[in-house]
């Protein structure tokens, strides 16, 4: 009875892990724009329940502040002391200038000569390298028909569940504007037509503005990504390139 119950409950965690497997991992990005800043968040879940989630943004935000200048004597008194430090300095500088360009020459004539050895010493190790990957190269080479069709069967197990983008797009001239948005929208128009995806445009002609707002979801079946990644094993070439990889 004991080994009955062990065989169920294990035949049960089998059932539960293949379909969560073949439920798949889910993938959502997530990009906008908007006043010159370009925000993003990647969010992974399995069975709804989020894995990995990584948000950022890149890019500056410009605000230009207009300061009045205002002058007055003690300002002038101190620029004026500032000037004579500002020429002693200068002169201290300059000697020390000419030093350096001194030792600089000598250090260049130094360089030059590591130069020359560095070189050889790269065109050895440069050699060294290709004769270390040249076995992985000739096994890459043999298992080219196997990995092209494991890239095949990977793309089997990706599936495109949303795709939007919605695009505000405004120039200095109205009828590039027209010409740029109808274009979109008319791309909009044939892609739209399939289920997952939806493509609009905003065009504005009161404003310069070119933001845009943009989600994909993709879902990952692995169940079938393990299995097909089985097969791949299987083949005599992958074994011999992954041993070559791996010495």
């Amino acid at each position: 009875m004991n080994i009955n119950l062990f065989l169920i409950i294990l035949i049960a965690l089998i059932i539960i892990f293949c379909i969560i497997l073949y439920n798949g991992l889910r993938l959502l990005l997530t990009v906008e724009k908007e006043k010159g800043i370009v925000k993003y968040k990647l969010k992974a879940t399995i069975l709804k329940i989020a894995i990995f989630t990584r948000e950022g943004a890149k890019g500056t935000c410009i605000d230009e502040d207009n300061e009045d200048d205002g002058t007055d004597s003690k300002d002038s008194e101190d620029d004026l002391s500032s000037d004579k430090e500002e020429a002693e300095s200068t002169e201290k500088s300059d000697k020390k200038a000419e030093e350096e360009a001194e030792s600089i020459e000598k250090s260049d004539k130094k360089a030059e000569e590591e130069s020359e050895d560095e070189e050889d010493d790269e065109d050895k190790g440069l050699f060294e390298k290709y004769e270390e990957i040249k076995p992985i190269l000739k096994e890459l080479l043999n298992s080219r028909e196997e990995l092209k069709k494991f890239l095949r069967d990977f793309l089997k197990t990706i599936h495109l569940k949303k795709l939007e983008g919605n695009f505000i797009i405004g120039l200095s001239d109205k009828t590039t504007t027209v010409k740029i948005a109808s274009l979109i929208g008319s791309i909009g128009a044939i892609v739209n037509g399939t289920k997952p995806t939806s493509l609009t445009v905003q065009p504005k002609f009161t404003e310069e503005i070119i933001d845009f707002e943009g989600k994909i979801e993709l879902k990952i079946n692995l169940l079938f990504l393990i299995f097909y990644s089985l097969i791949l094993l299987t083949k005599e070439n992958i074994r011999n390139l992954i041993r070559e990889v791996i010495k």
